[in-house]
């Protein structure tokens, strides 16, 4: 090797062999270290059978206002709203669970360092929010949070089947407790606020909903939370707590904001017309009834999405609504109802062309009225082509014109046979 090479590698540390390499210095052991490190955290220390952890706990009476809701109204859920989100019943004390972890992946390196508990007990929701000052305080945190939960009748979270739910059983797991405290009746309500707020919102992301939908204003106090991980890993190397402050709050609004959308969700399910709906929410409305099998009441919103009282709805989620509610009526040959919703599609959306085409599938296959079918088929070529260039327009311009050739060889050969019939 190159001497003034091995010169400039050995400044920087690199150095070939064994030769001259000195241990690293090993500063003394420090028995403080070993001991969770003093907070100025909000709570306090607890201890039990499986040792320490940190706990703060806030309650809030029925009158506390959350944005638009009091937290009291949580004893006023219709049970028929519940059933058509998707969980029998969350009983009288529902809890409220949302995790702070090291990972937003998931797996069994992923740790909830932090978590909040709001248990409703009828008159105030009690949170606790169970945070581990270091790993080894997992067990006694747990088993806090498992008495906690043996209050609970329900569990209410967001995106908690897919996240929380499952990093949870999996601390419980690794530290040989059996998850029975997560095993009730659990509504997920990022489920729901996507059916809701799919064609309502450009993100059905917790915060979103808190701005747009509950009218929560977080404050300055607040962290984004894509932060919290490496905020975590920060503070357990130096021990400053003054942005643990910061995730205690995020945690905090997190479990309130589920406790205001549960009951909002609520009352947006089971009596939609009390409240000043926008066309797109109507239409997420229909969706909840569908899927529960409620065709009628889902038919029924729908139409109110589509009727222009709460203002226009965008034309990709009409279009939607339309052919769903024209397929529903052709599949139980309710032709008169169909051609109908065919017909406002028509004159609502001046470039649709999809209701002109099953109106033309109508009149050759069940009317056997071909003369009408290529009346529909010939409108539909029009507004295909005047529409902009590009492949979209490729494409059905020749599907239809296909079409429009067809029938006019089917109608030649008909007139053609009358004609040799009267002969």
């Amino acid at each position: 090797m190159d001497e003034s090479l091995q010169q400039r590698l050995r400044k920087l540390g690199v150095i070939k062999g064994l030769a001259g390499l000195q241990p690293r210095a090993t500063p003394d052991a420090d028995p403080a270290s070993a001991r969770p490190r003093a907070t100025n955290l909000p709570g306090g220390e607890v201890t039990n059978e499986h040792g320490t952890f940190w706990l703060a706990q806030y309650t809030y009476p029925g009158s506390c206002l959350h944005g638009r809701h009091a937290i009291g109204a949580l004893s006023e859920l219709p049970a028929r709203a519940l059933e058509l989100v998707g969980v029998p019943d969350l009983g009288r004390h529902p809890a409220f669970l949302d995790t702070e972890t090291t990972g937003l992946s998931g797996g069994t390196g992923t740790l909830a360092f932090l978590v909040g508990a709001g248990i409703w007990d009828g008159a105030q929701l009690v949170l606790h929010l169970i945070f581990m000052r270091r790993p080894e305080e997992e067990p006694a945190a747990l088993r806090y949070l498992s008495r906690v939960l043996s209050e609970a009748t329900g569990l209410v979270t967001f995106n908690g089947r897919g996240f929380d739910v499952p990093i949870l059983e999996t601390r419980y797991i690794l530290n040989r407790m059996m998850p029975e405290p997560l095993a009730l009746p659990h509504l997920d309500l990022l489920t729901v606020a996507r059916q809701l707020w799919r064609d309502h919102l450009a993100s059905r992301a917790l915060g979103q909903l808190e701005h747009h939908i509950l009218g929560v204003e977080r404050t300055g106090q607040d962290i984004d939370s894509g932060l919290i991980p490496w905020l975590y890993r920060e503070y357990l190397e130096s021990g400053d707590t003054s942005d643990m402050t910061r995730i205690f709050y995020h945690n905090e609004i997190d479990v309130l904001s589920l406790a205001s959308l549960l009951v909002h969700v609520a009352r947006m399910v089971d009596a939609p017309e009390q409240m000043s709906l926008a066309p797109a929410e109507w239409a997420g409305v229909g969706r909840v009834y569908d899927r529960v099998g409620r065709e009628d009441e889902a038919l029924a919103a729908w139409r109110r999405a589509l009727s222009g009282e709460a203002g226009e709805l965008a034309e990709p989620c009409a279009s939607r609504l339309w052919e769903e509610m024209g397929l529903r009526c052709r599949r139980r040959e309710a032709w008169d109802e169909a051609l109908a919703i065919w017909d406002a599609w028509i004159a609502a959306l001046p470039g649709a062309v999809t209701p002109l085409i099953e109106k033309a599938k109508y009149y050759e296959w069940s009317a056997r009225d071909l003369p009408a079918a290529l009346v529909c088929t010939q409108e539909a070529v029009r507004r295909v082509e005047r529409w902009p260039s590009g492949m979209r327009r490729y494409k059905m311009l020749a599907e239809v014109s296909h079409r429009r050739e067809r029938l006019v060889r089917r109608l030649a050969q008909s007139e053609s046979e009358m004609e040799d019939g009267n002969e």
